[in-house]
């Protein structure tokens, strides 16, 4: 398995999962969001309270398979970040964006508008210049971090995170849902960032020797992600898919791609004409992201 790490065709093993996962993970979107959205306006029509809400949310069959595509797109990141860099890994998400589109065109039997064509040809041609030229050779392997390092990383952002779910209900719904977005991407790059330092200290046969390391990586995910998976839920309440995911692709790469580079030095060794090609291609896909964004205003939730 080792061996395979290393190997040139991990890292376009990685990028294919990674596609792979982000498409399920828009289509879990689109599932999810249509069943909150349904709840909550049983709760704001007075037929339920926000715990039958909840129960109802729990036990319903599109959230539920919905649930299961986003296990299932989870999975398929968490093999793509043991096989490559979070820089190569996790700018791929952003497909998640046209995936909710054309899921969220063909659910309510429309065509998407030219607007919205324009803005997934800019936002997936970006993100193939940032894959093609992060699939060259030149990055380092990732380097351990130490404990505290580790446990300062998911102060910084489980704590804030926490604190915007508890009081995103003083908000208004755009700012609610833009704050609860912005905290599960966060939060998810935290889980990347976690998950590369494990398969980091499985590649060094470090896990057991560097058990500070292991236990708050392990406690990050453990909280984290549960915590995430929250925030993204209160967002789809308060409004709509294609805001949330928007916010998501955007910051979540963000948040990994800093964890990684600050603490594992990860994505580290590429030449600067590569580096400055990923950043254009980048701001292709921020271009494109927007555009789509525009398509959506955030639906007034509770």
């Amino acid at each position: 398995m080792s061996g395979f790490l290393t190997s040139p065709l991990a890292p376009v093993l990685a990028a294919l999962l990674a596609a792979v996962g982000s498409i399920v993970f828009g289509l879990a979107a689109v599932r999810q969001h249509g069943a909150v959205q349904d709840a909550t306006a049983d709760e704001r029509a007075g037929r339920r309270h926000w715990w039958r809400q909840v129960t109802a949310v729990l036990r319903d069959r599109s959230w539920l398979v919905g649930a299961a595509q986003a296990t299932a797109g989870g999975g398929l990141h968490v093999v793509a970040l043991a096989l490559a860099p979070i820089t190569l890994v996790q700018p791929i998400g952003v497909l998640a964006v046209p995936t909710t589109v054309i899921a969220a065109a063909a659910r309510q039997h429309r065509r998407p508008p030219r607007s919205q064509l324009i803005g997934m040809v800019l936002a997936v041609a970006g993100i193939v210049v940032v894959t093609v030229v992060l699939l060259l050779p030149g990055s380092t392997r990732p380097l351990v971090p130490a404990a505290g390092a580790v446990a300062l990383a998911v102060a910084v952002l489980v704590v804030p995170s926490l604190l915007v779910l508890l009081l995103a209900r003083r908000l208004p719904p755009l700012a609610r849902t833009l704050a609860l977005a912005v905290a599960a991407a966060a939060l998810f790059g935290l889980n990347s960032v976690m998950i590369r330092i494990g398969t980091a200290l499985l590649a060094d046969h470090t896990f057991a020797a560097r058990w500070p390391t292991t236990v708050l990586a392990v406690v990050g995910l453990v909280v984290g992600l549960p915590l995430g998976l929250l925030c993204m839920q209160a967002a789809y309440r308060s409004g709509s898919a294609h805001a949330v995911i928007c916010c998501l692709t955007l910051f979540d790469p963000v948040s990994a791609v800093t964890g990684g580079r600050l603490l594992l030095h990860d994505g580290g060794g590429l030449a600067g004409w590569i580096v400055a090609a990923a950043a254009v291609g980048a701001v292709l896909t921020v271009v494109g992201v927007l555009v789509l964004s525009r398509e959506y205003p955030v639906e007034v939730g509770r």
